[in-house]
């Protein structure tokens, strides 16, 4: 099979993308936000998006403004539906079922690469695929390939640019200051390109394998479980992985992904370390520690707080990385690992994706308020509070997966055979575990301006 690949033009363009005309264009939402609404009711595109693009280019102004408007609507909208995969992926996950799992978290990888092609203005459909090319205006690429193979191709592509590279120095803000503030004695956003290029890919990698063997994507979709063996985890297993997901999406004051932040940071640092000197980093290594301590104490931190970091960075504290992090390197071909790895480079595409949507949000001065019409409908219709008990603030939301992992941890101490069975976790803690499935209201607190 001949391997997808763009054309020159499409690359031109997406190269040439222009990140303040989405900036403008999602600004211009304004208006059908306050009225409830992401788009004008009159918006051509708003059904049968598809099947209208199909039947003809947007040739006039105002039908390429209303496609500009869906791709910048859809921009937050992909991301939530990644979380809502990735949620149902979980509870597949922990009523045993691994084969359904898989399949539904790579539908949460897809919906995170169509939401961060989106923030960069890139609409990704069924072989009609359209860039934002001006100020509420599209222009069409020539590719014609399917939406898995070419959110792939636009991602790589996209990859490229020294603008993601900026787009990720910027998002990841561990103790409130972006990567490039931290990297500034290091030289800035621009050393971290050739990583965020790095990430992006290997973030997204099992779209990128399914655009090269179809088949390979399909075995969780379509074939059967049980033929050659049936996909299996263990109880305990896919209880860990969840908690262990939960904890590294704890958000903080500063952070909505404050912990992934974190470790994002050392593991930048680390990386950075190695491409100049070939060495692993490590705490017995002087010009490492000298390293570190150049780049914590440029950020004029109060004391306790650089000694904290500097124990955490130089692996003292905290010295292994979230599960996220080391399943997201493993590649596909096996089914005791398959789905924990797709997840996990779901949540760390999706954690990129929503920040993307988030800084537009804010850059367009969109607030909570505004988009209330939308999270309070969506968090009641989802169950994640009581009608008419939204939370004031929707990082609250976490107290209630704090809650469900205490109660799971407590559990482990008094009674540490029921985590022996997925039967027996499901009669002991079958509330705690709905909890620990609903992702969505990570995609809550992480879209929403406060």
């Amino acid at each position: 099979m001949k391997k997808p690949k763009l054309q020159q033009s499409d690359k031109l363009m997406i190269r040439g993308l222009n990140r303040a005309s989405v900036e403008l264009t999602v600004a211009g939402l304004k208006p059908f936000l306050e009225r409830s609404k992401w788009i004008g009711s009159t918006n051509h595109y708003g059904k049968n998006v598809v099947g209208r693009l199909k039947a003809g280019v947007p040739s006039t102004s105002e039908r390429k403004r209303h496609l500009a408007q869906y791709i910048a609507a859809s921009l937050a909208l992909h991301a939530n539906d990644g979380w809502s995969y990735l949620g149902r992926a979980v509870a597949c996950i922990l009523a045993g079922d691994t084969h359904r799992a898989l399949h539904l978290a790579y539908y949460a990888e897809l919906r995170a690469a169509m939401s961060l092609l989106a923030s960069a203005g890139v609409g990704v459909f069924d072989k009609q695929h359209y860039v934002i090319s001006g100020v509420n205006s599209t222009s069409k690429l020539r590719a014609q390939n399917g939406t898995h193979i070419m959110a792939w191709l636009a991602l790589e592509e996209w990859s490229r640019r020294p603008a993601s590279g900026t787009l990720f120095s910027s998002l990841v803000q561990p103790e409130g200051l972006t990567l490039d503030e931290w990297f500034q004695p290091q030289g800035g956003a621009s050393s971290l390109a050739p990583q965020a290029k790095a990430w992006f890919m290997q973030w997204g990698m099992d779209l990128g394998l399914a655009s090269k063997d179809r088949e390979a994507r399909n075995d969780s979709s379509y074939r059967p479980d049980g033929v050659p063996t049936t996909w299996e985890v263990g109880s305990k297993d896919g209880l860990e992985f969840v908690r262990d997901m939960w904890s590294a999406l704890e958000p903080s004051s500063a952070s909505s992904f404050e912990q992934i932040d974190r470790h994002i940071l050392r593991l930048a640092i680390e990386r950075h370390y190695f491409s100049l000197t070939n060495r692993q980093a490590s705490a017995a290594d002087g010009a490492y520690v000298a390293l570190v301590d150049g780049i914590v104490e440029a950020q004029s931190l109060v004391t306790a707080t650089e000694q904290r970091l500097k124990r955490f960075l130089l692996r003292q504290s905290a010295p292994t990385d979230p599960q996220i992090f080391r399943y997201s390197t493993i590649k596909p071909g096996n089914p005791q690992s398959d789905a924990f790895a797709v997840m996990a480079r779901a949540v760390l595409l999706l954690r990129i994706a929503t920040g993307a949507a988030h800084l537009l949000f804010n850059r367009a001065g969109f607030d909570a308020n505004l988009l209330g019409f939308w999270w309070q409908k969506l968090g009641g219709a989802r169950g994640l509070w009581r009608p008419g008990a939204a939370p004031a603030a929707l990082t609250d939301l976490w107290a209630d997966v704090e809650e469900s992992l205490r109660d799971v941890a407590d559990i482990e101490v008094s009674s540490p055979e029921v985590l022996d069975s997925f039967h027996a976790i499901s009669a002991k803690v079958p509330g705690s575990l709905s909890m620990l499935a609903s992702h969505e209201r990570v995609s809550l607190w992480g879209l929403c301006p406060a």
